[in-house]
């Protein structure tokens, strides 16, 4: 049994590093103000490209839309305080449903999770 938590615990700290990492590259990248859930959203944006705020609030397990909301508008070109943002990501009107908008990473989105990922060693 030890050597079974003993496993977990090296796991959990091989994660735990990976995450720092990925946090490090993102903030000399983006600025100080990127926060973990900052990051898990651009890196989910990646993953579900023309999901709606409903999906990736889903897909985050995000305690509230308007958390989400302010976050999206933080990575977007005009921020939630209505400051030039990074632009990372933008909304789209759905053709299908106008209520609806989908999340798309912007080409300096798609980018910058490029570098971020390149710069966590495998």
């Amino acid at each position: 049994m030890e050597g079974v938590v003993q496993l977990e615990n090296k796991k959990i700290a091989s994660l735990a590093l990976q995450l720092d990492q990925l946090l490090v590259a993102a903030r000399q990248k983006l600025g100080p103000d990127v926060t973990v859930l900052r990051l898990h959203i651009l890196l989910n944006v990646y993953l579900h490209e023309g999901c709606s705020q409903n999906e990736l609030l889903f897909l985050l397990d995000v305690t509230s839309v308007t958390a989400l909301s302010r976050n999206l508008a933080d990575l977007s070109t005009l921020t939630s305080s209505k400051r030039l943002g990074p632009g990372l990501i933008e909304l789209r009107p759905d053709t299908m449903n106008l209520r609806r908008k989908t999340i798309h990473l912007t080409r300096k989105g798609r980018s910058m999770v490029a570098v971020i990922l390149k710069s966590v060693p495998k």
